[in-house]
């Protein structure tokens, strides 16, 4: 559904170094310390407020946050952890607000009816019941933004953080928040565009607002123009609310790994572990797919796409592999160093809603999902490490490599 009642305000929800924080959550005793998770991916994905202090940055990589920072504690990736917290306090934000849109494993934004101000005496207020329920239940904390759009509600989550309040309801509020937010930190301006603003002259959000709007049209595609109007106070960005997550059409798994490489096996092995993470939340909600696609995306931020049908509806990591192996090698262009991959699944159908055929295939297809079905359970007992293809095995140090295989 997108839709907006008459006098609404925007609230973004966003997760405090979620990753540590779910982490965290697990294990107490190493709240305060300097925590990393990364472990398996070879990178610093996220970083507690102590190893920032430190001086860890996203991306940096493990071994050099071993020999540099020898307090720090590094941790393997619990995918399945994030995930059951993100959908808890997915939940716990629907049991306040009638409409909420889900747009990361860390991030909400809902839409705050004037009812449901004055039921709890302000905007503030409800922020702050919503931020203790989260940790209470969950342990972990929320930095939450309310404003007039959905670009100042992000940008208003951002500007307290961690556990952070942050209500604009006014042009001048608006004005002041702007002015503390550099235009490469504003939501939907990427690392290519900010330096062509910052050339023109433009170094914060509030710069950004108060340029001319016939340049921005006539030097920048049209959702760059959306985004000034959004800033300004104008409602475009609409909620697009899913009150069941069984409704999704789409699931994607993505990672970024360290060293980038073009070497095609550990491309491959990156790629298989995001079919069986993607595949595994599709099983959890009993949804299947017979329209899968990948992509690449190299250090110049190029992306690659390849996709495939499937001959039948399923959520087996094997079958979706099989249909995609075949086009790894025209998406990767000899000399392309990758830095990321994605699966996406696309076009979910519930359980229930798959067509059988005549043949029985569908039918074998389900019959086949037992055996995963059996490895969800072993890795839910013994954690999603437990049991894995090995295609998602990480090639080894001394096997790792930077060069395509010779072809005969």
């Amino acid at each position: 559904m997108n839709e907006r009642s008459h006098d609404s305000l925007f609230l973004h929800a966003d997760g405090d170094s979620f990753f540590v924080a779910c982490e965290l959550s697990q294990n107490p005793e190493y709240d305060g310390l300097p925590v990393v998770v990364g472990e398996d991916r070879g990178i610093a994905v996220a970083m507690s407020p102590e190893a920032k202090k430190l001086g860890v940055t996203r991306g940096m990589p493990v071994f050099q946050i071993k020999k540099e920072f020898p307090s720090v504690i590094i941790l393997p990736h619990h995918f399945d952890l994030y995930r059951k917290i993100s959908d808890g306090v997915y939940a716990t934000l629907l049991s306040y607000l009638d409409r909420v849109e889900i747009y990361s494993i860390d991030e909400c934004f809902a839409e705050v009816k004037m009812s449901d101000v004055r039921f709890f005496g302000s905007e503030k207020k409800l922020a702050m019941a919503i931020q203790h329920e989260i940790w209470q239940t969950f342990g972990v904390t929320y930095s939450i933004g309310i404003a007039r759009t959905k670009a100042l509600a992000k940008t208003a989550s951002k500007l307290n953080k961690p556990s952070g309040v942050v209500i604009l309801l006014n042009e001048f509020e608006e004005h002041e928040a702007l002015k503390k937010t550099d235009v490469e930190d504003v939501w939907g301006i990427g690392r290519r565009t900010s330096p062509r603003l910052i050339q023109m002259g433009i170094h914060t959000a509030h710069d950004f607002i108060m340029y001319s709007s016939d340049h921005i049209e006539r030097f920048f595609s049209e959702p760059l123009r959306v985004l000034q109007l959004e800033l300004s106070g104008q409602s475009i960005h609409l909620i697009a609310s899913c009150t069941d997550p069984r409704d999704q059409q789409s699931i994607q798994s993505t990672s970024t790994f360290r060293p980038p490489s073009n070497d095609p096996r550990i491309i491959w092995s990156e790629l298989s572990d995001n079919a069986e993470h993607a595949c595994a939340r599709a099983r959890e909600l009993r949804l299947l797919t017979r329209s899968v696609s990948f992509f690449v995306k190299t250090t110049e931020f190029v992306h690659h796409f390849a996709d495939a049908k499937l001959p039948v509806f399923t959520t087996d990591p094997g079958v979706v592999l099989n249909a995609l192996e075949p086009y790894l090698s025209t998406v990767l262009v000899r000399g392309e160093r990758i830095r990321s991959t994605g699966i996406i699944l696309h076009a979910l159908l519930r359980e229930e809603d798959v067509p059988r055929d005549l043949f029985g295939r569908q039918d074998s297809a389900f019959a086949q999902l037992v055996i995963e079905k059996v490895a969800d359970a072993v890795r839910t007992k013994f954690g999603r490490g437990a049991l894995m293809r090995a295609s998602s095995q990480k090639v080894s140090v001394h096997e790792r490599g930077n060069s395509f295989p010779k072809r005969g």
